[in-house]
C-alpha cells in the first residue's frame, strides 16, 4: 500500500497550464462555430457548445482539483452568470472531496509543527471535511481542548497562484470571444482569483476570524472559534473544533420549529455583516454553517474563514439603503441604490436593474419572492449586468444562498423585521 509520499495535485506546473489552455480552446472553439451559424441551427449549435463544454469544465475540475476545482465549485452557484447546464453539471462539484491519505497530513503537520505525539493527545486520522485546497481533522491539545487543524495540501501554494493567473487570463479571453454574453465576467475573474489567493494565505484567515469573532461577541445565537496562534504556520491552521451538523443536512431531518429557528440565524448573520459591520463570511457553503440543537437554544457555528470581505463604508451604507427602500416598497429607490452601488447592464438603461431591485422587496409571500428570483435570472440573461462592483461579487452568492434555504423553509418569522432590527442597530 503506497503511503502517500506522491499524493498531490496531478501535474507539473506546464502540464497544468496546458491542460487548461487546451480546455479554454475546446469550449472557445464550439461557440466560435455556432456563431458562424445562423437562425435555428445556430441556436442548437450553441445549446450544445453549453452542454459539452459543462462537461469539459466538469473532467477537468475532477482531475486537476485544487483552484481550477475552486472555480467549478463558485460557477455551480451563480445560476443569474452561467447557462443552466454549466451551473447543473458543474453543481457535482459541491460533493464532498475525497480525502488526501492520513500519512500525508501527518507528514504537513510534523514538517511544520513537529512530531504530533508532543502537540496533541489525540489526532484523528480521518478527515473531519476535505475540500478543494485543504483539508480538516480534529485533534484534542495536550490540555484537552478540542481543535480542527485545517492542513493545504502539498503544492496548493506553489501552483495555485499562477493556475489563478492563467483561469483569469481564459476568462478574460472567454468574455472578449462571447462579446460579454456572461454579465460581469472579468470583474468576477478578478474577484475569484483574489478570494482563492486569500484562502490559501492562512494568516489571513487567522486574521478574519478574529475579527468576526470580535464582531459576534455579543450574539450569542453564533459560535465563532478561536485561533490557537501557538500551532499555526503557513499550511496549518489550528482553531477550536466547533461541534454540530452540517447544516444543509440538518435540515433535511430537524422539525420545522428548529429548522425555522437555524434559518432565521444565518440570515440575522449576514444582515449584520452586510449592514452593521461591513464584513462578510463570503463562502456561504452549508458544511461551512454547524447546527447545535438539543437541550438548549438553537446556535449556529460557522467555520472556514478563507473566503472573506470587507467592504468599504460607502458600499455599506449603500446597501443600508438598498434594503431601507426594499421595506418601503419603493422600487425606484432601490434600483437607484443600485445605480449608485455601480451595477451596469448592457443597455445601460436603469429599468433593467428592477429585476435585481425586487429581490429586496421584502412584503408578500416568499413564492414571491421566488418568481421574483426568476425574473431576476430571465432578466440577467436578456439585458445582462455587464458591470458589477467587486466588493459585491460574493454578496451576490450569499444571496442566491439564502434565497433557496427561505423558499425550501418556508418561514413564519418576518424577513422585513430582521432587516429592520439590524437597520436600527448603527
Amino acid at each position: 500500500m503506497s503511503d502517500g509520499a506522491d499524493w498531490g495535485l496531478p501535474g507539473t506546473r506546464n502540464s497544468r497550464r496546458v491542460e487548461l489552455y487546451a480546455t479554454a480552446g475546446r469550449v472557445a472553439g464550439r461557440y466560435g462555430l455556432a456563431r458562424l451559424a445562423s437562425g435555428r441551427r445556430r441556436h442548437h449549435q450553441i445549446a450544445a457548445a453549453h452542454e459539452a463544454g459543462a462537461r469539459d469544465l466538469y473532467r477537468r475540475a475532477v482531475h486537476l482539483r485544487g483552484g481550477f476545482l475552486k472555480l467549478g465549485q463558485f460557477a455551480s452557484s451563480r445560476p443569474d452568470l452561467l447557462p443552466e447546464a454549466y451551473v447543473r453539471e458543474l453543481s457535482k462539484l459541491q460533493d464532498r472531496v475525497p480525502p488526501a491519505p492520513a500519512s500525508v497530513i501527518r507528514r504537513i503537520v510534523e514538517r511544520d509543527l513537529g512530531p504530533l505525539e508532543g502537540i496533541f493527545s489525540h489526532f484523528d486520522a480521518e478527515s473531519a471535511s476535505a475540500a478543494s485546497l485543504a483539508q480538516v481533522h480534529r485533534a484534542v491539545r495536550g490540555d484537552g481542548r478540542a481543535v480542527a487543524v485545517k492542513v493545504q495540501y502539498p503544492r496548493v501554494a506553489e501552483i495555485v497562484p499562477e493556475e489563478m493567473k492563467d483561469t483569469k487570463r481564459i476568462l478574460l479571453l472567454v468574455d472578449r470571444l462571447l462579446g460579454s454574453r456572461v454579465p460581469g465576467l472579468p470583474t468576477v475573474a478578478t474577484a475569484l482569483e483574489e478570494s482563492i489567493l486569500e484562502e490559501i494565505d492562512y494568516a489571513a484567515e487567522a486574521a478574519n476570524i478574529e475579527r468576526f469573532r470580535a464582531n459576534f461577541a455579543g450574539e450569542e445565537a453564533v459560535v465563532v472559534p478561536s485561533v490557537h496562534p501557538d500551532l499555526c504556520s503557513a499550511r496549518v491552521l489550528v482553531m477550536d473544533w466547533i461541534q454540530g451538523e452540517n447544516l444543509a443536512r440538518a435540515l433535511r431531518r430537524v422539525d420545522h420549529d428548529t429548522a425555522e429557528e437555524a434559518v432565521r440565524i444565518l440570515i440575522d448573520s449576514y444582515l449584520k455583516q452586510l449592514l452593521v459591520d461591513g464584513f462578510l463570511h463570503a463562502d456561504p457553503h452549508p458544511g461551512n454553517f454547524l447546527l447545535q440543537h438539543g437541550d438548549g437554544p438553537v446556535r449556529l457555528g460557522v467555520v472556514d474563514f478563507g473566503a472573506c470581505a470587507a467592504l468599504t463604508e460607502q458600499t455599506r451604507l449603500a446597501l443600508r439603503k438598498l434594503y431601507r427602500s426594499g421595506i418601503d416598497g419603493d422600487l425606484t429607490a432601490s434600483v437607484e441604490a443600485l445605480d449608485e452601488l455601480g451595477f451596469r447592464t448592457r443597455s445601460g438603461d436603469l429599468a433593467s436593474l428592477t429585476a435585481w431591485a425586487s429581490l429586496f422587496e421584502f412584503e408578500g409571500r416568499e413564492e414571491d419572492r421566488q418568481a421574483a428570483w426568476g425574473r431576476l435570472v430571465a432578466a440577467a440573461r436578456e439585458d445582462p449586468v455587464v458591470r458589477i462592483p467587486g466588493e459585491l461579487v460574493m454578496v451576490g452568492r450569499v444571496l442566491i444562498v439564502q434565497t433557496g434555504l427561505v423558499a425550501r423553509i418556508k418561514p413564519r418569522w418576518s424577513m422585513e423585521e430582521l432587516v429592520e432590527a439590524r437597520l436600527a442597530a448603527s
